[in-house]
């Protein structure tokens, strides 16, 4: 966040917690996030003692905080996603256009749902490519086979070229990718639990991870089918 937009955001946090809850109130609730407090039941005054206390947290604190109180928090898309969007409003990706805004909206306020719209994303850039050339899809439609089909129809695979460090890029870029899949798939609510298999929480500082590699990958797939196969 800009430091303005961090300032009003907590500006508005302040000003609602002040208007909901007692002193205690507030210690408990920012207590749920880690904030560190002070052991009072009354202060001067509840907003000017929330802004203290949020002064030094981290932006994922204070987004995530905001989110909980339905506080409206700045667009956090980075040009590379707002470029992939462009992209995809014209290039006619309808369905990872849906998957990639829905991943953008709840980027801090429901991280799992983010990191499942993500993979979503790329498996929905990769079936509407794989369309393009009249390929069919692979009998596992999930996103590591739909990636290694779009690499191997785009002469992308890494085990396709010569110099070394186009291998090192293109493989890096390839288990990016593949590693938003296997994160969705262990982590995010889109798929069960046994008894003994323990969810970790996802914060937004995965989900931000996950979103803007989607959009960084989903962009380079996008684009080299453009210039090699639509000019």
């Amino acid at each position: 966040m800009k430091k303005l937009e961090r300032y009003n955001l907590v500006g508005k946090i302040a000003l609602e917690l002040q208007a909901t809850m007692n002193s205690s109130g507030i210690n408990i609730f920012l207590g749920g996030f880690g904030v560190e407090h002070e052991m009072v039941d009354i202060v001067p005054s509840k907003r000017i003692y929330v802004e203290k206390l949020l002064a030094s947290e981290q932006d994922d604190i204070i987004i995530e905080i905001a989110s909980e109180l339905n506080i409206e928090v700045p667009n956090s898309a980075t040009a590379t996603c707002k470029e992939l969007i462009n992209f995809l409003t014209k290039g006619g990706y309808k369905a990872a256009e849906e998957d990639f805004e829905r991943s953008l909206g709840y980027v801090n306020s429901d991280p799992e749902q983010a990191l499942g719209s993500a993979s979503s994303t790329l498996e929905s850039i990769c079936k509407t490519i794989l369309d393009e050339f009249n390929e069919e899809y692979p009998k596992d439609e999930s996103l590591q086979p739909l990636l290694k089909a779009v690499f191997s129809a785009m002469d992308l695979s890494p085990e396709g070229h010569a110099d070394p460090d186009i291998k090192r890029v293109l493989g890096g870029l390839l288990n990016a990718a593949i590693g938003i899949g296997v994160l969705r798939t262990k982590y995010s609510g889109f798929h069960g639990k046994g008894t003994d298999q323990k969810r970790k929480k996802l914060t937004g500082r995965h989900s931000r991870l996950a979103v803007n590699s989607c959009a960084a990958i989903g962009l380079f797939l996008i684009e080299t089918h453009i210039e090699r196969f639509q000019t």
